[in-house]
């Protein structure tokens, strides 16, 4: 299986037509973004607090492999299971 590539969470700031601006460790990044990504933030820029995954290099984010490895999707699939049980809705 191929190892996921190393990434950093950067918090959603602004959508622009050709890139997306970011924030890393209180510094802003503008990152490019194809059509589809700038869709896809089109549909999530309403929310609250958005963390998007961005490359360690800061160059690209990293949505369309993050979309598609089983990993990535194995953890999603727990953590949704896990915010349905019964322990996770009376907390710690």
């Amino acid at each position: 299986m191929k190892r996921l590539e190393a990434f950093t969470l950067a918090t959603f700031l602004e959508l622009h037509p050709t890139h997306v601006t970011v924030m890393i460790h209180q510094a802003h990044y503008d990152i490019p973004v194809s059509q589809d990504e700038r869709a896809f933030l089109q549909l999530l820029q309403e929310e609250p607090l958005l963390l998007l995954p961005v490359s360690r290099d800061r160059r690209h984010l990293l949505l369309n492999r993050f979309a598609t490895d089983p990993i990535v999707l194995q953890e999603l699939e727990d953590f949704e299971g896990a915010a349905d049980s019964s322990f996770s809705s009376k907390g710690a």
